[in-house]
Protein backbone atom coordinates (compact mmCIF):
# COMPACT_ATOMS: atom_id res chain seq x y z
CA UNK A 1 0.00 0.00 0.00
CA UNK A 2 1.21 3.46 -0.82
CA UNK A 3 -0.70 6.75 -0.93
CA UNK A 4 -4.00 5.46 0.20
CA UNK A 5 -4.98 2.64 2.56
CA UNK A 6 -6.65 -0.74 2.17
CA UNK A 7 -9.57 -1.42 4.49
CA UNK A 8 -12.05 -4.26 3.97
CA UNK A 9 -15.45 -4.35 5.63
CA UNK A 10 -17.47 -7.58 5.64
CA UNK A 11 -20.79 -7.68 7.45
CA UNK A 12 -21.71 -10.27 10.08
CA UNK A 13 -21.46 -8.89 13.63
CA UNK A 14 -22.28 -5.49 15.19
CA UNK A 15 -19.45 -3.94 17.22
CA UNK A 16 -20.97 -2.36 20.33
CA UNK A 17 -19.52 0.61 22.21
CA UNK A 18 -18.54 4.23 21.66
CA UNK A 19 -20.38 5.87 24.53
CA UNK A 20 -19.48 9.24 23.07
CA UNK A 21 -21.96 8.72 20.22
CA UNK A 22 -25.57 9.83 20.32
CA UNK A 23 -28.07 6.99 20.67
CA UNK A 24 -30.62 6.46 17.95
CA UNK A 25 -33.34 3.88 17.59
CA UNK A 26 -31.88 1.43 15.07
CA UNK A 27 -29.90 -0.55 17.67
CA UNK A 28 -30.97 -4.08 18.47
CA UNK A 29 -33.24 -4.72 15.50
CA UNK A 30 -34.11 -8.42 14.90
CA UNK A 31 -31.45 -10.19 12.85
CA UNK A 32 -33.97 -10.87 10.10
CA UNK A 33 -34.08 -7.15 9.40
CA UNK A 34 -30.33 -6.91 8.83
CA UNK A 35 -28.31 -7.42 5.65
CA UNK A 36 -24.77 -8.45 4.93
CA UNK A 37 -22.80 -5.55 3.45
CA UNK A 38 -19.23 -5.64 2.16
CA UNK A 39 -17.36 -2.33 1.93
CA UNK A 40 -13.85 -2.36 0.47
CA UNK A 41 -11.47 0.59 0.87
CA UNK A 42 -8.25 0.21 -1.06
CA UNK A 43 -5.44 2.07 -2.79
CA UNK A 44 -5.36 2.68 -6.56
CA UNK A 45 -2.72 0.99 -8.67
CA UNK A 46 -0.79 4.12 -9.71
CA UNK A 47 1.40 4.65 -6.66
CA UNK A 48 4.20 6.99 -5.71
CA UNK A 49 7.56 5.44 -4.87
CA UNK A 50 8.96 8.03 -2.49
CA UNK A 51 8.99 7.43 1.23
CA UNK A 52 7.45 10.81 2.06
CA UNK A 53 3.74 10.62 1.36
CA UNK A 54 3.56 6.85 0.91
CA UNK A 55 0.81 6.67 3.56
CA UNK A 56 2.40 3.80 5.46
CA UNK A 57 2.49 5.59 8.79
CA UNK A 58 -1.31 6.03 8.97
CA UNK A 59 -2.18 2.75 10.74
CA UNK A 60 -5.13 3.72 12.95
CA UNK A 61 -8.55 4.05 11.33
CA UNK A 62 -11.38 5.73 13.24
CA UNK A 63 -14.85 5.18 11.84
CA UNK A 64 -18.50 5.80 12.55
CA UNK A 65 -21.80 6.06 10.69
CA UNK A 66 -24.61 8.61 10.73
CA UNK A 67 -28.33 8.01 10.18
CA UNK A 68 -30.56 11.06 9.74
CA UNK A 69 -27.72 13.24 11.06
CA UNK A 70 -27.16 11.27 14.28
CA UNK A 71 -24.18 9.01 14.94
CA UNK A 72 -24.81 5.31 15.50
CA UNK A 73 -23.32 4.05 18.79
CA UNK A 74 -22.69 0.53 17.52
CA UNK A 75 -20.70 1.76 14.53
CA UNK A 76 -18.22 4.20 16.07
CA UNK A 77 -14.88 2.70 16.94
CA UNK A 78 -11.36 2.29 15.55
CA UNK A 79 -9.22 -0.46 14.16
CA UNK A 80 -5.55 -1.00 13.30
CA UNK A 81 -4.30 -1.79 9.82
CA UNK A 82 -1.97 -4.74 9.35
CA UNK A 83 1.40 -4.56 7.58
CA UNK A 84 -0.31 -4.80 4.20
CA UNK A 85 -2.72 -1.98 5.01
CA UNK A 86 -5.76 -4.17 5.63
CA UNK A 87 -8.33 -4.48 8.40
CA UNK A 88 -11.55 -6.48 8.61
CA UNK A 89 -14.66 -5.39 10.50
CA UNK A 90 -17.75 -7.61 10.84
CA UNK A 91 -20.95 -5.56 10.66
CA UNK A 92 -24.69 -6.01 10.18
CA UNK A 93 -26.61 -3.09 8.72
CA UNK A 94 -30.37 -2.72 9.10
CA UNK A 95 -32.34 -3.17 5.90
CA UNK A 96 -34.08 -0.10 4.42
CA UNK A 97 -31.88 2.26 6.46
CA UNK A 98 -29.47 4.73 4.84
CA UNK A 99 -26.10 5.01 6.57
CA UNK A 100 -23.40 7.59 5.90
CA UNK A 101 -20.02 6.20 6.95
CA UNK A 102 -17.05 8.45 7.76
CA UNK A 103 -13.45 7.31 8.14
CA UNK A 104 -10.29 8.96 9.45
CA UNK A 105 -6.87 7.25 9.26
CA UNK A 106 -3.76 8.62 10.99
CA UNK A 107 -0.47 7.61 12.58
CA UNK A 108 -0.67 6.24 16.12
CA UNK A 109 0.15 8.83 18.79
CA UNK A 110 3.16 7.77 20.81
CA UNK A 111 3.22 8.16 24.59
CA UNK A 112 4.20 11.69 25.58
CA UNK A 113 3.54 13.11 22.12
CA UNK A 114 1.12 15.96 21.49
CA UNK A 115 -1.51 14.70 19.02
CA UNK A 116 -1.51 16.41 15.63
CA UNK A 117 -5.27 15.89 15.38
CA UNK A 118 -8.00 16.41 17.97
CA UNK A 119 -10.68 13.75 17.45
CA UNK A 120 -12.76 14.56 20.53
CA UNK A 121 -15.86 15.32 18.43
CA UNK A 122 -15.18 13.00 15.51
CA UNK A 123 -17.68 10.34 16.58
CA UNK A 124 -20.48 12.80 17.27
CA UNK A 125 -19.89 15.48 14.63
CA UNK A 126 -17.24 13.97 12.30
CA UNK A 127 -14.98 16.96 13.09
CA UNK A 128 -11.17 16.87 13.21
CA UNK A 129 -9.22 19.84 14.61
CA UNK A 130 -5.70 20.31 13.29
CA UNK A 131 -2.87 21.11 15.70
CA UNK A 132 -0.22 22.89 13.66
CA UNK A 133 2.26 23.13 16.55
CA UNK A 134 4.46 20.35 15.23
CA UNK A 135 7.70 19.80 13.36
CA UNK A 136 8.48 20.48 9.72
CA UNK A 137 9.23 17.52 7.44
CA UNK A 138 7.12 15.21 9.62
CA UNK A 139 5.44 12.54 7.49
CA UNK A 140 3.68 11.10 10.54
CA UNK A 141 1.25 14.02 10.12
CA UNK A 142 -0.05 12.39 6.93
CA UNK A 143 -3.70 11.31 7.27
CA UNK A 144 -6.64 10.18 5.16
CA UNK A 145 -10.43 10.32 5.21
CA UNK A 146 -13.49 9.14 3.30
CA UNK A 147 -17.28 9.38 3.29
CA UNK A 148 -19.71 6.85 1.84
CA UNK A 149 -23.53 6.74 1.94
CA UNK A 150 -25.10 3.27 1.75
CA UNK A 151 -28.81 2.54 1.43
CA UNK A 152 -29.21 -1.05 2.60
CA UNK A 153 -31.48 -3.01 0.27
CA UNK A 154 -29.79 -6.37 0.49
CA UNK A 155 -26.28 -7.73 0.20
CA UNK A 156 -24.02 -4.89 -0.92
CA UNK A 157 -20.51 -4.59 -2.35
CA UNK A 158 -18.91 -1.14 -2.22
CA UNK A 159 -15.47 0.21 -3.13
CA UNK A 160 -14.20 3.43 -1.56
CA UNK A 161 -10.89 5.29 -1.82
CA UNK A 162 -9.47 7.14 1.18
CA UNK A 163 -7.93 10.51 0.26
CA UNK A 164 -5.84 13.13 1.99
CA UNK A 165 -7.68 16.20 3.29
CA UNK A 166 -4.38 18.09 3.02
CA UNK A 167 -2.27 19.99 0.59
CA UNK A 168 1.44 19.19 0.72
CA UNK A 169 3.71 22.26 0.61
CA UNK A 170 7.22 21.44 -0.62
CA UNK A 171 10.41 23.46 -0.99
CA UNK A 172 12.79 22.36 -3.76
CA UNK A 173 16.24 23.86 -4.26
CA UNK A 174 17.69 24.22 -7.77
CA UNK A 175 21.01 25.29 -6.20
CA UNK A 176 21.19 22.31 -3.85
CA UNK A 177 24.39 21.00 -5.48
CA UNK A 178 26.17 24.14 -4.29
CA UNK A 179 25.24 23.24 -0.72
CA UNK A 180 26.46 19.68 -1.17
CA UNK A 181 29.79 20.82 -2.58
CA UNK A 182 30.31 22.93 0.56
CA UNK A 183 28.95 20.21 2.87
CA UNK A 184 26.20 22.56 4.05
CA UNK A 185 23.38 20.09 3.42
CA UNK A 186 24.59 17.84 6.24
CA UNK A 187 22.78 18.70 9.45
CA UNK A 188 20.49 21.21 7.73
CA UNK A 189 17.07 21.88 9.26
CA UNK A 190 14.13 23.81 7.85
CA UNK A 191 11.09 25.74 9.06
CA UNK A 192 7.90 26.66 7.22
CA UNK A 193 5.82 29.67 8.22
CA UNK A 194 2.30 29.52 6.80
CA UNK A 195 -0.38 32.18 7.28
CA UNK A 196 -4.10 31.95 6.53
CA UNK A 197 -4.83 28.29 7.29
CA UNK A 198 -8.07 26.48 8.08
CA UNK A 199 -7.78 24.21 11.14
CA UNK A 200 -11.12 22.33 11.34
CA UNK A 201 -12.32 19.63 8.95
CA UNK A 202 -15.89 18.28 8.97
CA UNK A 203 -15.35 14.92 7.32
CA UNK A 204 -19.08 14.32 6.77
CA UNK A 205 -19.46 17.16 4.27
CA UNK A 206 -15.80 17.89 3.46
CA UNK A 207 -15.96 21.51 4.63
CA UNK A 208 -13.10 23.32 6.35
CA UNK A 209 -13.30 26.12 8.91
CA UNK A 210 -11.64 27.96 11.77
CA UNK A 211 -11.80 26.94 15.43
CA UNK A 212 -11.29 30.54 16.59
CA UNK A 213 -13.41 32.10 13.86
CA UNK A 214 -10.46 33.29 11.79
CA UNK A 215 -7.57 31.81 9.77
CA UNK A 216 -4.59 30.36 11.64
CA UNK A 217 -0.95 31.45 11.30
CA UNK A 218 1.64 28.84 12.19
CA UNK A 219 5.36 28.15 12.15
CA UNK A 220 6.30 24.49 11.94
CA UNK A 221 9.31 23.87 14.19
CA UNK A 222 12.78 23.26 12.77
CA UNK A 223 13.51 19.66 11.81
CA UNK A 224 16.05 17.87 9.56
CA UNK A 225 15.41 18.18 5.84
CA UNK A 226 14.39 15.03 3.90
CA UNK A 227 17.22 12.63 3.17
CA UNK A 228 17.93 9.16 1.76
CA UNK A 229 15.35 8.26 -0.88
CA UNK A 230 13.77 11.68 -0.35
CA UNK A 231 16.88 13.80 -0.87
CA UNK A 232 15.48 15.01 -4.19
CA UNK A 233 11.99 15.89 -5.36
CA UNK A 234 10.90 15.65 -8.99
CA UNK A 235 8.93 18.61 -10.35
CA UNK A 236 8.07 18.86 -14.07
CA UNK A 237 10.62 16.09 -14.77
CA UNK A 238 13.45 18.01 -13.07
CA UNK A 239 15.16 17.10 -9.78
CA UNK A 240 15.43 19.61 -6.93
CA UNK A 241 16.99 19.26 -3.50
CA UNK A 242 14.11 18.43 -1.15
CA UNK A 243 14.55 20.89 1.70
CA UNK A 244 11.07 21.29 3.18
CA UNK A 245 7.69 19.50 3.41
CA UNK A 246 4.52 20.18 5.40
CA UNK A 247 0.85 19.16 5.33
CA UNK A 248 -1.84 21.84 5.65
CA UNK A 249 -5.62 21.50 5.61
CA UNK A 250 -7.24 22.60 2.35
CA UNK A 251 -10.62 22.42 0.66
CA UNK A 252 -11.58 20.73 -2.61
CA UNK A 253 -11.64 24.05 -4.47
CA UNK A 254 -8.47 25.38 -2.85
CA UNK A 255 -7.34 28.51 -1.00
CA UNK A 256 -4.55 31.07 -1.05
CA UNK A 257 -2.08 31.17 1.85
CA UNK A 258 1.16 32.99 2.60
CA UNK A 259 4.33 30.88 2.93
CA UNK A 260 7.93 31.48 4.01
CA UNK A 261 10.79 28.98 4.18
CA UNK A 262 13.71 29.28 6.60
CA UNK A 263 16.74 26.97 6.47
CA UNK A 264 19.47 26.50 9.08
CA UNK A 265 22.88 24.93 9.30
CA UNK A 266 24.47 25.74 12.64
CA UNK A 267 24.69 29.51 12.90
CA UNK A 268 24.15 29.99 9.16
CA UNK A 269 20.62 30.58 7.89
CA UNK A 270 18.80 31.34 4.65
CA UNK A 271 15.19 32.36 4.12
CA UNK A 272 12.77 33.14 1.36
CA UNK A 273 10.54 36.17 1.31
CA UNK A 274 7.04 35.77 2.71
CA UNK A 275 5.39 34.52 -0.48
CA UNK A 276 1.80 35.79 -0.76
CA UNK A 277 -1.08 34.12 -2.59
CA UNK A 278 0.37 30.63 -2.64
CA UNK A 279 -2.36 28.22 -3.83
CA UNK A 280 -3.10 25.10 -1.80
CA UNK A 281 -5.69 22.47 -2.71
CA UNK A 282 -6.81 19.20 -1.12
CA UNK A 283 -4.74 16.20 -2.22
CA UNK A 284 -2.47 18.36 -4.39
CA UNK A 285 1.20 19.28 -4.01
CA UNK A 286 2.29 22.91 -3.98
CA UNK A 287 5.96 22.93 -5.02
CA UNK A 288 7.98 26.06 -4.29
CA UNK A 289 11.17 25.72 -6.32
CA UNK A 290 14.13 27.88 -7.31
CA UNK A 291 17.46 29.20 -6.11
CA UNK A 292 16.73 29.18 -2.39
CA UNK A 293 20.35 29.57 -1.24
CA UNK A 294 21.96 31.78 -3.86
CA UNK A 295 21.21 35.18 -5.31
CA UNK A 296 20.53 34.34 -8.95
CA UNK A 297 17.23 33.10 -10.32
CA UNK A 298 13.53 33.32 -9.45
CA UNK A 299 11.26 31.25 -7.29
CA UNK A 300 8.39 29.41 -8.99
CA UNK A 301 5.25 27.90 -7.49
CA UNK A 302 3.86 24.82 -9.25
CA UNK A 303 0.71 22.99 -8.12
CA UNK A 304 0.27 19.37 -9.22
CA UNK A 305 -2.15 16.57 -8.27
CA UNK A 306 -0.76 14.70 -5.28
CA UNK A 307 0.28 11.17 -6.27
CA UNK A 308 -2.52 10.27 -8.66
CA UNK A 309 -3.88 11.84 -11.82
CA UNK A 310 -6.75 11.93 -12.62
CA UNK A 311 -8.82 11.53 -9.46
CA UNK A 312 -10.01 8.00 -8.85
CA UNK A 313 -13.58 7.10 -9.83
CA UNK A 314 -15.55 4.93 -7.41
CA UNK A 315 -17.56 2.19 -9.08
CA UNK A 316 -20.47 0.45 -7.38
Amino acid sequence: MKNFLNLIFTAALIVWGCLSCQKISIEGEPSGWADRVKITLNSPSQLATKAIGDGKKAKEVYYTAFVDGSSVPSLCSKTTLDADGHAVLDLNLVRNVTYTFVFWAQSPVEAGETPAYDLSTFYTDSKVKINYEGYSNDDSRDAFCAVKTISVKGKENETIYLRRPFAQINFGSSDYLMLKQLGLHDGMTSVAEVHGLADVLTVLDGSVGYSAGKPVNTSFAAAPIPSGEDEYIMVAESAYGYVGMNYVLASEVGEMVSVKGIFYNGTTSWETEQLPNVPVRRNYKTNIIGDLFSEQGAIQIIVVPDFNEPDEVVGI
